[in-house]
């Protein structure tokens, strides 16, 4: 990989990734997730975006487990149990084990907008890969926006940067 390998030339299209509004539920995402992914083990992210087509942020399976777990079981909830002080609550969950489903089910009705994870960094379509792994690497993401006279021309991908490094490597 020398230096002069551009962004441009390993991130995914804008078009070709899939995205949804922030405003769709948490239930419709977890479908679409589903559905997109089935057959394939890529690494499972959509891209959300606003009604100017600005991106907001990425709903991730982690984005989305967290989004429908119950309130109750949450960290950082207060328990409404008396004499639960111990810091390992996971036993609390036989207690409500009847009602994970329904919480769950109620949860799903947010919006992703309320889960995603929001952009941390972007990278512009002409720099270098280099540059793109120090940035990818400094903001802790797996993904990035690829910027391009200030719109979002596509993404790239931490798998699409490792492969470009694994040829290096290998050769």
């Amino acid at each position: 990989m020398s230096n002069a390998k551009k962004v441009k030339e390993l991130m995914v299209e804008i078009t070709d990734y899939p995205h949804i509004p922030y405003w769709m539920s948490v239930r419709d995402a977890i479908f679409m997730m589903q559905s997109v992914y089935a057959a394939t083990s890529e690494h499972r992210l959509l891209l959300v975006f606003d009604e100017r087509y600005q991106l907001q942020g990425v709903l991730t399976l982690k984005d989305l487990i967290t989004g429908i777990e119950p309130r109750f079981l949450r960290k950082e909830e207060t328990p409404r149990y008396q004499g639960l002080t111990h810091p390992d609550r996971t036993r609390l969950a036989v207690l409500v084990e009847g009602a994970f489903s329904e919480k769950c089910k109620e949860e799903a009705k947010k919006p992703v907008g309320e889960v995603m994870t929001p952009i941390r960094a972007t990278v512009d379509a002409d720099d270098s890969i280099a540059k793109a792994i120090f940035v990818m690497l400094q903001a802790d993401v797996d993904l990035i926006p690829v910027m391009d006279g200030g719109k979002v021309a596509g993404v790239l991908r931490m798998g699409d940067v490792f492969n470009e490094l694994t040829k290096i490597v290998i050769e």
